[in-house]
């Protein structure tokens, strides 16, 4: 716990120096940050003018042995930016704030908007945050502190405590983890964005989905007074919050689960159908799915489809090996064995979503036992062939799963 708190604090140190020594600058609200970005800026926030609008596509897959689906934000890191909430003294004394007793934030405490430290485009800029708790009287303002500066000033001052939260987590999916710092998902986007089918059917026919809602935080440019208006998502009612990773060293890092991408040998006999898509990254192999295909293999008018298995879904762990439920995916490349392919039905040969015979991780690895598939491989590149920089070589994806609409992350319904 020691060795946890000092290292947030030389975080803080270096986070309130990048803004500036002197909190008399004032704290004005300099309005949206989109007015402040040119089209070169706005690519880096995801769905970014898609043709139907701002829009996060829902892409389609399977876990656990039914279809789920899970929105694509891009790709991520591990690394973690900083992020503070600000919380009343008795409310954080009585333990309701920052988090509600099912580590979603409680925003019915919250005081004001939360402090950014990055946004999209910026070297540092991660969707997963370290959380820092901002302790105020019970008399403060809220949204009368909006930068670090002035964070800064009035600690130093002695009228607010800042520290990094931590919280016990006793036992992560049967992983001891104990008081960790606390990693939050919050995803920035650019105002008018919205999560495809938000609120809508689940992919397993179980129910409506989990309405997941925007909110808006403030990030202060280095150098500048006051701060700008930034809107993004809030996952925690869905993904809940999270313990550091075991690895974590100078600073938190993200945890990952693994989701695993299929692929097909043209040289098969007969050749895969998928494999008369010409001009296509690579010649020898193909993805099974439409989004890393660029086409709508299924014919049911929906782009989205895949046969791409997710190893873990919110609050369920099908194989003990596989790693706890993340929104953020280290995919692993699943090939099938050229001389087995005819063995194995998926949507590309099934033409339907809710039909294939690779439903989760369980199929794979019993694919992998008869000779069918690989033994999967950690992906270096994307679905279309492009190398993708950071994270030693490694890809990530941020990709959070929608929930039922009754759903809790903490502690897991029954």
């Amino acid at each position: 716990m020691d060795q946890v708190k000092r290292r947030g604090v030389l975080c803080l140190v270096f986070v309130i120096a990048c803004g500036g020594a002197n909190g008399d600058t004032g704290d004005e609200d300099r309005g949206p940050i989109e007015a402040t970005l040119n089209m070169g800026d706005r690519v880096n926030w995801p769905g970014l003018d898609q043709a139907s609008g701002r829009s996060i596509p829902l892409i389609r897959g399977f876990g656990n042995g039914v279809p789920i689906a899970y929105w694509f934000l891009g790709f991520a890191s591990r690394k973690t930016a900083d992020s503070f909430w600000f919380c009343r003294q008795s409310d954080f004394d009585a333990g309701r704030c920052p988090l509600d007793e099912h580590r979603r934030l409680n925003w019915e405490t919250l005081q004001g908007n939360p402090i950014f430290t990055q946004i999209p485009g910026k070297s540092d800029f991660s969707p997963f945050w370290q959380m820092w708790r901002v302790v105020v009287p019970d008399n403060y303002i809220p949204n009368s502190i909006k930068t670090p500066e002035t964070l800064n000033a009035k600690k130093e001052g002695g009228e607010v405590s800042v520290e990094p939260f931590i919280l016990d987590f006793g036992d992560f999916f049967g992983e001891p983890a104990g008081p960790q710092e606390v990693v939050l998902h919050c995803a920035h986007v650019l105002d008018g964005t919205t999560l495809e089918e938000n609120g809508g059917e689940m992919p397993d026919g179980s129910g409506l989905m989990l309405e997941l809602l925007g909110r808006q935080g403030w990030f202060q440019e280095p150098g500048e007074p006051g701060a700008y208006v930034v809107n993004f998502i809030d996952f925690s009612p869905s993904d809940g919050a999270f313990p550091e990773a075991s690895d974590s060293e100078s600073r938190p890092f993200m945890r990952f689960a693994n989701i695993y991408i299929h692929w097909r040998f043209c040289e098969a006999e007969p050749e895969p159908g998928i494999c008369y898509l010409e001009n296509y990254a690579y010649a020898d192999r193909r993805p099974v799915s439409e989004r890393g295909l660029g086409q709508d293999i299924t014919g049911d008018g929906d782009p989205n489809d895949t046969n791409n298995v997710l190893g873990a879904v919110p609050c369920d762990l099908q194989r003990q090996t596989e790693l706890p439920y993340s929104p953020l995916w280290g995919p692993q490349a699943v090939k099938v064995n050229a001389a087995m392919d005819g063995t194995v039905s998926m949507i590309d040969t099934t033409r339907d979503q809710a039909v294939s015979d690779v439903l989760s991780a369980d199929d794979i690895f019993a694919n992998v036992d008869d000779g069918i598939f690989a033994e999967p491989v950690e992906m270096s590149e994307d679905e279309t062939g492009n190398p993708v920089p950071g994270n030693e070589g490694r890809v990530f994806f941020n990709c959070p799963n929608p929930v039922n609409a009754d759903f809790v992350p903490h502690p897991c319904a029954p």
